[in-house]
């Protein structure tokens, strides 16, 4: 999807994304959201590593133009809006929202 999102030109078009589950784990009648501070550090700190790279040129068809790749090495999500709910918060569904960039979550 990030591939096409890229040979369309819409990469960097707004989009939402949603962080959810269907059901509580463990068994559990609700969750308690933890983690927030972690996730927007790596979110911040994100980048793709040569290596990330090369597999993913492993995975795509060989026709994969290579300014794409290039692009995947220079992307910076250091700049990404994440909505999310309170740290120990209760809840039953969504907990984060990313509306941003389409091509930042389909790599």
């Amino acid at each position: 999807m990030c591939y096409g999102y890229w040979l369309a030109g819409t990469q960097n078009e707004p989009a939402v994304f949603d962080l959810f589950f269907r059901r509580n784990p463990f068994h559990g009648e609700f969750t308690v959201f933890a983690g927030l501070e972690d996730c927007l550090r790596f979110v911040e700190s994100f980048k793709f590593s040569k290596s990330d790279i090369d597999f993913i040129r492993k995975l795509l068809p060989d026709n994969c133009s290579p300014e794409f790749f290039e692009y995947l090495g220079n992307l910076d999500c250091s700049g990404l809006k994440i909505e999310a709910i309170p740290e120990g918060s209760f809840f039953s569904q969504r907990f984060l929202r990313f509306p941003q960039e389409k091509i930042i979550f389909y790599p």
